[in-house]
């Protein structure tokens, strides 16, 4: 027992010392293809992120983010606190770069006395309209465990309100996204919320230090929206068109080494890195990038918690509409279709044996699964177009996610969508329903996903219809006709039974009172008659 105690040690330790050229290494693979953005992450270093982040899990979760984008983004960092400070300009991703920029993410430490959250959003806005490219999109990611504090209560509440109002409105002008994260429960949710829903972003909560990796793999989704490989029990397919895979493995433990095994049974660790094999440890993920994977199925040994595979390919699964943020009982068509080196994937031979279907998972953790379909129902613009789609309402706020999947024998594909489907407020209008351009006048039929697993949406293919077997109606935003109907007759029964019941009641008493008057005529004709008997003769 000691002895392997003491082997398994070595290798752990084996595994810390590959760790700096490792994390040198790991941006020398960029997963995404897609359009590039500048974007800039905005650090608390307040003192109170000893205590809520006491292993700094911060950094390794900024070097993740760091390293999932491509040579086509840029990335800055200010750290705050009383006042927003410039550690690294917006640099590319890059050999070259990479050791600085991830070494960026090092110095950010937690020793600041405030937390000025209005300073860091404005300097995070001057640093992208110094820098920042015209034709990129642009993105500041918030991240504080405290609300705003300069340490004078009525300036805390202006900031605080210029923050939500003024510079909102200029960051949405600009169109410069803001995704937050409240570290912990203490932080201002409500204002990280609001800036992050005014600009289009996406607000997340990381309740504890171990969630900030699966918040910042969120944000990259949101923001780059990167083709994926569905993970079921640590299993993913690779397919002949997959260049390169970044996965992105949880650990239960920090204790745990996680293992990759190849289609033929390999089974490969951190110190089998080289050429075609980059591997990132930290406490709570391991990031492992595959060039050139050979194709078939592998798996991930070990593993706890959510797991992520994010590919390079020239097969992509696209979508619409994009979702950052909801309105409470929106009703929404969401489509998806295949592409094949940026032209519509439509060869009937292969969508004949492709599903196409979304896991939605819903504020209270609940999962649903349902299928996408192009049999111009369920809001699909039109039969047989490669275009598949089926129709959500949401009539509970909180954080959603979906999970688009289209999966045959010999490939799948995955897009994963964050958005904060937003409360009503006293002066909101109802929601009118989103649907991509052209699309059907209305879905034949919804499914509400909140707070339970959504309901009646269709789960299996609809079986070819007789004339009798209409489609369904859509669904009605007033009551129907019928629905009246029903009500005016069960009122008019009312009324008949009633006007019956007050008719017998009436004829009840008529007659109880002529018997009674009946009876006291005829006790007093007997009371007469005793008193002629008794008169003297």
């Amino acid at each position: 027992m000691n002895r392997t105690s003491a082997a398994g040690t070595g290798r752990w330790d084996l595994g810390r010392y590959f760790r700096a050229w490792l994390a040198c290494a790991a941006l020398a693979f960029a997963p995404i293809a897609a359009a590039g953005v500048d974007a800039v992450l905005l650090m608390d270093s307040s003192g109170s992120m000893a205590k809520n982040d006491p292993h700094k899990l911060r950094v390794p979760a900024a070097k993740l983010f760091m390293s999932l984008l491509g040579s086509d983004d840029r990335i800055g960092l200010i750290s705050f606190s009383d006042n927003g400070y410039p550690v690294l300009r917006l640099t590319a991703p890059q050999p070259g770069e990479n050791p600085r920029l991830l070494a960026s993410a090092d110095k950010v430490s937690s020793k600041g006395v405030y937390t000025n959250l209005y300073a860091a959003v404005r300097k995070g806005t001057d640093m992208l309209a110094r820098e920042g490219r015209p034709d990129q999109e642009k993105m500041l990611i918030l991240m504080s465990d405290g609300k705003m504090d300069v340490g004078d209560n009525d300036e805390d509440w202006r900031l605080s309100q210029r923050l939500q109002g003024e510079l909102s409105e200029a960051l949405k002008a600009q169109q410069i996204k803001v995704y937050s994260i409240a570290f912990t429960e203490a932080s201002d949710v409500e204002l990280l919320q609001s800036v992050a829903q005014k600009t289009g972003g996406l607000f997340k909560l990381a309740k504890t230090d171990a969630d900030l990796h699966e918040v910042f793999s969120d944000i990259f989704e949101t923001a780059k929206a990167p083709d994926m490989l569905p993970i079921d029990g640590g299993e993913f397919s690779v397919d002949p068109s997959i260049e390169e895979v970044t996965i992105v493995a949880s650990k239960e433990r920090e204790d745990v080494r996680i293992y990759l095994q190849s289609p033929q049974g390999r089974k490969l660790g951190a110190e089998d890195a080289g050429d075609n094999l980059k591997w990132f440890l930290s406490e709570h993920f391991d990031m492992i990038t595959l060039r050139q994977p050979q194709a078939g199925t592998w798996k991930l040994l070990f593993t706890g918690g959510k797991n992520r595979a994010y590919i390079v390919t020239d097969m992509s699964l696209k979508h619409n509409p994009q979702l950052p943020n909801v309105a409470t009982g929106a009703h929404v068509v969401i489509e998806s279709w295949l592409e094949q080196e940026g032209k519509l994937l439509d060869k009937e031979a292969l969508l004949t044996n492709t599903r196409f279907h979304m896991l939605v998972q819903t504020p209270d953790g609940a999962e649903a699964n349902f299928e996408l379909f192009d049999n111009g129902q369920y809001g699909d613009r039109e039969t047989g177009d490669a275009h598949y789609s089926n129709t959500l309402a949401f009539d509970n706020p909180g954080a959603y996610s979906i999970e688009l999947i289209a999966e045959s024998q010999t490939f799948k594909r995955q897009k994963t969508l964050h958005f904060e489907v937003k409360a009503p407020t006293e002066n909101t209008p109802a929601a009118a329903p989103a649907a991509p351009e052209s699309a059907a006048a209305e879905p034949a039929e919804t499914t509400t996903p909140a707070p339970a697993a959504p309901s009646e949406a269709p789960v299996t293919e609809p079986q070819p219809q007789t004339p009798e077997e209409a489609a369904p109606e859509p669904a009605p935003v007033e009551t129907p006709p019928a629905a009246k109907k029903e009500v005016h007759l069960g009122l008019a029964i009312g009324v008949f039974i009633g006007v019956n019941l007050l008719l017998v009641a009436l004829g009840f008493g008529l007659w109880w009172f002529l018997k009674k008057r009946k009876r006291a005529a005829e006790a007093q004709a007997e009371s007469d008659d005793d008193d002629a008997d008794e008169a003297p003769q």
